[in-house]
């Protein structure tokens, strides 16, 4: 007996939802799809991105918080972790003491609040501050959908963040005056993913990305978090843009956006960037009624089951027989009829056995969609825009933001495309499409011009007609 589709459990739940108003809607006993929340956009991306990666780092290494101890009776510092170190050296008086905090706080934090990088392992010890109430929760959200979706219990890069070993004789004393970090434990729970991950591709490109990165040691502690945020932002779009297929999108590669480059002008509405944001920004709104919808789609008796994509669905369906298909088609028919009920809504005419399950997928959508405010689904999807706007998007005028790429961003996805071998300029803007990103023909001109202010072009005729581009490290 196939057991595809499971409605059972989220029909109990929402029995229990009705009110005057409607229908109350929940996800189920399913995964969370994104941290994002209709009552507050996010900002963590544009004021936190240190507490985030200090989060996010504890997470990989499963340590806790840290807590800093200070049982003298003088400080030397306002900065916690600069009297631990000071408290490990020994001076003939505290003069020595004081010129030894006033050093350090140039060097580790330079009048800023946020550490400096100076090694991997000290971004354990970056606090997650509570400014405003909820603060500190909603970090700690953001901090475990990237792990979940990019590092998931991978020891490669775990293993970045929980190694101590340093050449330099003052970064080895501060981190050997740092307290311990206590581990979280065993626990199971710590373990389990609380968000779904419906493209396991783009966490695989990452991770390759990534690692590659992490040879470039200098560079990488300064800048990795820009690959985070990048393929972040990306898996966002690819779920939004792939959910609106409805079951006839591909799994198996990312779709390509155009992007531009900031510093390119005269940007008109006839390129190809403006239309693809564009329909990103006229659907951002179906991206919280995508994820209720899947949600229903994604229910099982496992506790916690993971969302799955309209077509990682009717791939399981294709495996079925005929006859269980046909079964598995009567229960979507049957919950999409309970569901308008439940909502008091009319059922469409075109929910019957001749409908595809793509179609009841748009059907069961279309319900959904009725029943939700349409202001709670504005707020929800502005949060595309909140997560790209600082880093990966341009305002331009009337045609608002679209994607767009700074230069430094630009030669950081650059070099993860070609790595260790130079390749052809061709095989180059094809690794970048594997990457999620298209240029059209004036931002091509673009790219390869500052490949080549960069001297990372390589020709190998006069003519210029073979052309490489060469490793950017």
């Amino acid at each position: 007996m196939s057991t595809v589709f499971y409605f059972e459990d989220i029909h109990k739940i929402l029995s229990k939802k009705q009110t005057k108003n409607g229908l109350s809607h929940d996800t189920g006993n399913v995964k969370d799809a994104f941290p994002f929340t209709s009552s507050k956009l996010t900002r963590v991306f544009n004021e936190s991105i240190n507490e985030i990666i200090g989060e996010l780092v504890r997470i990989t290494n499963n340590f806790k918080e840290p807590t800093f101890t200070d049982e003298s009776d003088f400080t030397y510092s306002d900065y916690p972790l600069i009297n631990n170190v000071v408290d490990n050296v020994e001076f003939r008086d505290d003069e020595n003491h004081e010129v030894l905090a006033g050093f350090l706080e140039d060097f580790l934090f330079k009048n800023n609040s946020e550490l400096k990088p100076l090694h991997l392992y000290l971004f354990n010890y970056i606090t997650l501050l509570e400014e405003k109430k909820g603060d500190k929760k909603e970090k700690e959200k953001y901090s475990r959908f990237i792990y979940d979706l990019l590092f998931d219990n991978n020891e490669q890069i775990s293993s970045l963040f929980s190694s101590k070993e340093t050449n330099n004789l003052l970064t080895e004393l501060i981190i050997s005056s740092l307290p311990e970090l206590e581990s979280k434990g065993n626990n199971q729970q710590n373990k389990e993913p609380k968000y779904s991950n419906t493209l396991p591709l783009l966490k695989e490109l990452f991770i390759e990305d990534f690692l590659y990165l992490s040879k470039q040691k200098d560079y990488f502690i300064k800048h990795f978090f820009n690959i985070v945020h990048f393929y972040t932002f990306q898996y966002v779009l690819q779920f939004l843009r792939k959910s609106q297929k409805f079951g006839n999108e591909s799994l198996q590669k990312l779709d390509s956006f155009y992007f531009t480059f900031d510093w390119e002008t005269g940007i008109g509405g006839y390129r190809q960037a403006v239309e693809d944001y564009r329909m990103i920004k006229n659907n951002a709104h179906n991206l919280f009624v995508h994820i209720h919808c899947l949600s229903h789609l994604s229910q099982s008796k496992e506790d916690r089951s993971d969302l799955k994509t309209y077509k990682a669905i009717i791939e399981t369906l294709q495996e079925l027989s005929s006859s269980e298909q046909l079964e598995e088609k009567q229960k979507l028919i049957d919950w999409i009829k309970e569901y308008s009920n439940l909502a008091g809504q009319e059922v469409p005419n075109t929910v019957n056995e001749d409908s595809t399950f793509s179609d009841l997928f748009k059907a069961l959508f279309s319900q959904l969609q009725e029943g939700m405010s349409k202001e709670v689904c504005l707020k929800y999807g502005k949060n595309i825009d909140n997560l790209g706007k600082s880093k990966f998007l341009k305002a331009r005028g009337k045609h608002g933001y679209i994607l767009s790429l700074k230069q430094d961003d630009f030669l950081m996805l650059s070099a993860v495309a070609v790595k260790n071998e130079k390749i052809s300029l061709k095989e180059f803007f094809i690794e970048l499409e594997r990457r999620g990103m298209a240029f059209d023909q004036y931002s091509k001109k673009e790219a390869i011009h500052l490949l080549e202010q960069q001297n990372y072009i390589e020709k190998k005729s006069d003519s210029g007609d073979a052309q490489y581009v060469k490793p950017i490290f």
